[in-house]
């Protein structure tokens, strides 16, 4: 579970956004969340990224690494004496980068509802997510460590 966070933001690529209010205006952000354990991550988000949608994750342990890359049109990657890489762009849209997630968390809710099946991820998982979400808010905001249990049921 994550004990705190701390988290920087600003508005450094969409200017029609500084007029929102909080973390809303903040089109680039860095976070650091610390868990149980000893555990640290570290996510960087920007709400731009020129050459498509751009969505990876990367674990980093003592006894190896895993990563999570994006999801592309096609297999085909281009090489040339300039560049070596995917031809195509990220998939752009959530519903096709989505798609096979979509239709599984479909499946697993009509389990549930038809067999009585646990669901893999309940309304206490969405609590635990906005509480994280507000406690990096309030993080960048202030320009300190917040502990999670700051933010309240």
């Amino acid at each position: 579970e994550p004990l705190r966070v701390f988290a920087t933001g600003g508005c450094h690529v969409d200017p029609n956004i500084r007029h929102l209010e909080g973390a809303e205006a903040f089109d680039t952000a860095n976070i650091l969340v610390d868990f149980e354990g000893g555990v640290v991550a570290s996510i960087d988000v920007c709400r731009k990224a020129v050459y498509g949608y751009d969505q990876r994750a990367e674990l980093l342990g003592t006894e190896g690494m895993m990563q999570s890359e994006n999801l592309f049109p096609t297999t085909v990657r281009k090489a040339t004496a300039d560049w070596f890489g995917h031809a195509d762009k990220p998939h752009d849209f959530f519903m096709n980068r989505y798609a096979v997630a979509y239709e599984t968390e479909t499946a697993a809710f009509a389990r549930a509802i038809t067999d009585g099946a646990q669901v893999p991820v309940d309304g206490w998982d969405g609590v635990r997510s906005l509480r994280l979400a507000l406690a990096a808010e309030k993080s960048a905001l202030e320009g300190r460590w917040v502990d999670i249990d700051e933010i309240t049921h």
